[in-house]
Parts: C-alpha cells; structure tokens; sequence
C-alpha cells in the first residue's frame, strides 16, 4: 500500500479550498464518497487540519505508487486549486491492510502517526 501525506498551507490556497471540504475534522473519511470513485487506485483519504501552522491536508492510501503518480495532480487541483505545500510519501507493508471490497480504514500504523 503507497501513502501520501500532503499538506497545503493558508498562504497558498487560501481561497482555493473547495467549500465543501473546509472544516473537516482531521479524522473524518473522505474515502466513502467522491474521492475513492472519482481517482482510480485511491483506497481510502482522511482530512487532516494544523490550525497552529495555518495548514490543511489529506491522508491518502492508494493501491500503488503508479496510481498515486497518476492522480495526485489531478486531485489536487480538484480540492485545494494547486500543489501541495509539502508531501511525504512512503509504502506500507502490513498484511492487514484493507481489502478492495472490505471496509476502508487506516492501518494501526499509520493511525497512531496521524492521531499522536
């Protein structure tokens, strides 16, 4: 599984942010809507805010590299108006990672660095 955290600060896209993502909670699933439907490989998303740095961000899971390479662009654009600020992307190799037609949740790791 590929992992992308991005982050977009408030000098960057401020007034670029679609409405209907402002004010997510940094826990709350993107994954069961649009998102997941809209960009292929994409598994799951989560929200994620730093009021204190003025940033907000997404969480994303995908299937492989490849198809995080191919959207992230596109999903960018679609949510925030431009790149990402700051990105960090990493494989996850845990053997109870969600399946395609099970529910879609975070692995325990990457829970715990999000929520620490």
């Amino acid at each position: 599984m590929h992992v992308v955290i991005a982050w977009w600060d408030g000098t960057r896209s401020a007034g670029n942010t679609r409405q209907e993502s402002a004010g997510r909670p940094h826990d709350s699933g993107l994954g069961s809507g649009s998102l997941t439907d809209d960009f292929p490989g994409l598994r799951t998303s989560h929200w994620l805010t730093d009021p204190t740095a003025d940033r907000q961000g997404l969480a994303l899971l995908w299937d492989s590299a490849t198809s995080a390479a191919r959207s992230l662009p596109a999903l960018a654009m679609r949510t925030f108006g431009c790149a990402p600020s700051h990105r960090w992307a990493f494989e996850l190799d845990t053997p109870d990672h969600p399946k395609p037609d099970g529910p879609l949740r975070l692995p325990q790791e990457l829970s715990l660095l999000l929520h620490a």
